[in-house]
């Protein structure tokens, strides 16, 4: 300090420089044998053999097979910013290789004493150099400071004795040997996973087995095996992810949901870079919360491939970190691998259980031969108990005390007569027979409203076909895929197609549709399926949502957009062996989309329509026409028969006893023409297959008259009327509960989609839980 008191700045010591910048790098023995391994990689060594004593700080050697270090290099190679892999400032952006700033080797020289033993493959002999502070000294007093030929393999050796012992205070902080030592395998353990193709061997000195060893034919699981044990390697996941968009490639092997231990194991690589990020951490954590236990954490394994330009590596003094660029973007991408991988891997877990020891009590009065067969059963509680039966009763017979349609209990056939207004014949409906009459409306004209004009679709319920003096007009028949042959016109065949026979299978080898099958497979979502398959149905709420019990847990579901997921799974299930819902009237596919247009136009809120597009006949007939030259392949693979006259002949049937509701026709022939990408195969079966499963998605038919009488033939004690829509929904819902949620039982696999939109499925009520509200009044 100066006389005035100002203290004078002075330049350091350079002895003292290296030292402090080597405490930086340098923090341990771990420290510097990651160092030393990155070193032997890059040297493209295939054995790595390393030497512990005391933790490491009396002694540390490792031994590689790589290309060695030459002669003439020797004598700065423990120097500052001396280094083979670098030459200008922008080789850090395209940086492959794990040194880069030659920092390693010096520092530990200004903190130990280091030799080094080398040979390359066209040396004759190896050379061995001893080095403090970054230059050579005499391996004994008075010698030359140089190198000394001597025996060795090719390859290098690095020794590094009494690490720290010009810096007391470091040593007295770190903590004991054992400790120490734990770091280092830790160190070895990683690169050992991540480079399967080079064998690994850590030791003890004075001990004569490895605590470490891995040989060069060992896989990453083989490798995961023999370090971490069978637990791990046996529960087990391979992730693997490319996303060119960043880029990214994802590589690694994670533990599933059966597998959890109370520390997190992290192995994370960046660009083979061994480093830690508590962010990307983090994240994994919080998708694994989902799967495992509270306060356990998984075992993961990770390889993140990314453009070298866009990691930053030179952000931390030991490279223990690195910066990347869209890092938020990356790690939600890393998470949804992750948990996709999980999901599609989580239909079964496996859970520790605990044998419960017999109660004291009296002793068993069974026959000695019958008490070594008799097992404990442990009691199961109340709330534990589901309360579902396939011959229980369901909500609705607690609710309507008849069927829907308020039938005749007296009468054998159970028919209902339906007075739709003064226009309309009175028809009756057969249960037990299969047939619906619908009147297909081809006959009426196109101006109205389109509800109006559809009434014809629904407004007649089938009368008996074998009947005598029954009104055949209108009715739709199902048939079988064996009546195909007979042509969808001729009315003498549509009546002897209601004779059922049994036809073979058509074996679908199209690969496009095999790939959306796959699809539907791989996109079925791992909780709700096993939902939906083992439910129970317990009863319908409205139009919309019906209730399933499902084990202990009652849910709420929007039937109406699972039925549309269930007849896309049908259209690709029953490809090409649909029958046939035969139209006795055939409908007009003009008519038809002149009245879709009709009801757009009424959207549009226009009282005329756009002068920009065409007018609706050239639509119409555009649309006909399109449906017409591919009526071939409607039939084949569909069942939509179409004329060459452009009428609709016959629409498919889905399910035995499902009719779906008439007045969406316009706009199924509409989209058809619309909608459906006709120029590649793949594409044009699958919007083929979701627009008919719009059309068959569940909806009620309403109806044009607010109120009209519902006459009984029978039953002078029930009501004398109600409205013609209420009959309606009775006999829609009454359809749901019997078709549509038997089939979601058979043949449904949900797709991940339903939970990612809100209200489809959503659980209310769960048994354990009613039991804690029960016993707290």
């Amino acid at each position: 300090m100066s006389a005035d008191g100002v203290p004078t700045i002075k330049r350091l010591d350079e002895a003292v420089v290296n030292r402090i910048a080597a405490g930086e790098i340098i923090h341990r023995p771990a420290n510097a044998l990651k160092e030393l391994i990155e070193n032997s990689l890059d040297a493209r060594s295939t054995a790595i053999q390393v030497s512990v004593k005391d933790g490491g700080l009396k002694l540390l050697q490792i031994q590689d097979n790589g290309h060695g270090i030459k002669l003439e290099d020797m004598g700065i190679v423990c120097e500052r910013f001396t280094t083979s892999k670098l030459r200008t400032f922008d080789d850090l952006s395209s940086m492959s290789t794990y040194g880069f700033r030659g920092e390693a080797l010096a520092s530990i020289s200004h903190v130990a004493h280091v030799t080094i033993t080398t040979k390359t493959k066209d040396s004759n002999c190896a050379y061995k150099a001893s080095y403090s502070d970054g230059v050579i000294i005499p391996a004994k007093l008075g010698a030359a400071a140089e190198p000394k030929p001597c025996a060795g393999n090719n390859g290098t050796q690095i020794s590094a004795e009494d690490l720290f012992y010009n810096v007391p205070t470091r040593r007295k902080a770190l903590k004991n040997a054992t400790e120490e030592y734990n770091r280092i395998l830790d160190i070895v353990n990683r690169y050992a996973i991540h480079n399967a193709g080079v064998s690994f061997t850590c030791r003890k000195i004075g001990s004569n087995t490895p605590d470490v060893h891995t040989t060069n034919a060992a896989s990453v699981v083989d490798n995961i095996r023999q370090i971490y044990g069978s637990s791990v390697a046996n529960e087990l996941l391979y992730v693997e992810q490319s996303y060119p968009v960043y880029p990214l490639k994802i590589k690694g092997w994670i533990s599933n949901a059966n597998y959890s231990v109370k520390k997190f194991a992290f192995l994370l690589f960046i660009n083979h870079r061994s480093v830690d990020s508590p962010a990307i951490r983090k994240a994994i954590e919080g998708v694994y919360t989902a799967y495992l236990p509270k306060n356990t954490h998984p075992w993961v394994y990770l390889s993140l491939e990314l453009d070298p330009r866009n990691v930053d590596v030179n952000v931390h003094p030991t490279k223990r970190e690195v910066h990347f660029m869209n890092e938020e973007e990356i790690i939600a991408t890393i998470c949804d691998s992750i948990q996709e991988r999980l999901g599609d891997a989580n239909v079964s877990r496996n859970f520790m259980t605990q044998t419960l020891l017999p109660q004291l009590g009296q002793p068993s009065k069974l026959r000695p031969e019958e008490s070594s067969f008799k097992k404990a059963v442990p009691k199961v509680y109340e709330y534990n108990q589901v309360r579902t039966d396939s011959r229980a009763q369901t909500l609705d017979s607690f609710l309507v005390s008849q069927s829907p349609y308020s039938l005749s209990e007296s009468s054998t056939h159970k028919r209902v007569k339906l007075g739709a207004g003064d226009d309309m014949d009175d028809t009756e409906m057969d249960e037990d027979e299969s047939m619906a009459d619908v009147n297909d409306g081809s006959d009426s004209t196109t101006s109205g409203s389109l509800l109006s004009k559809i009434d014809q679709f629904r407004n007649n319920i089938a009368k008996n076909v074998g009947e005598a003096g029954s009104n055949t007009h209108g009715k739709i028949v199902n048939s079988s895929p064996s009546s195909r042959s007979g042509g969808g016109d001729d009315g003498t065949k549509q009546r002897q197609s209601t004779l059922r026979t049994k036809s073979t299978r058509v074996e679908v080898r199209l690969t496009s549709v095999l790939q959306l099958r796959e699809e539907v497979k791989k996109q079925g979502h791992p909780v709700l399926t096993p939902i939906f398959a083992n439910h129970t149905f317990v009863g319908i709420l409205d139009n919309q949502r019906g209730l399933i019990q499902n084990e202990l847990a009652l849910y709420l579901v929007h039937f109406e957009a699972v039925s549309e997921e269930l007849f896309y799974q049908i259209c690709l299930r029953d490809f090409s062996n649909f029958g046939f819902i035969r139209l006795s009237n055939p409908a007009s596919i003009k008519e038809m989309v002149l009245m879709a247009l009709d009801d757009e136009q009424e959207l549009m809120e226009t009282t005329e329509w756009p002068t920009e597009l065409k007018s609706k006949d050239e639509i119409a007939k555009t649309v006909t026409n399109m449906l017409v030259s591919r009526r071939e392949m409607l039939r084949e693979y569909f069942s939509l028969c179409i004329t060459e006259d452009g009428l609709v002949s016959a629409i498919p049937m889905m399910i035995k006893g499902y009719i779906p509701n008439m007045e969406k026709l316009p706009d199924l022939l509409w989209r058809l023409g619309s909608e459906v990408n006709w120029s590649a195969e793949k594409e044009c079966f699958q919007t083929l297959c979701r627009e008919i499963a719009i059309f068959y998605s569940t909806q009620p038919e309403r109806v044009a008259e607010e109120e009209q009488d519902l006459d009984f033939e029978e039953g002078g004690d029930h009501p004398t009327s109600k409205s013609a829509q209420s009959v309606h929904d009775a006999r829609f819902q009454h359809m749901i509960s019997t078709v549509i949620f038997p089939a979601l039982k058979k043949h449904f696999v949900p797709p991940k989609t339903l939970i990612e939109r809100s209200g489809v499925v959503v659980q209310v009520a769960q048994v354990k839980d009613l039991y804690k509200v029960f016993e707290r009044c």
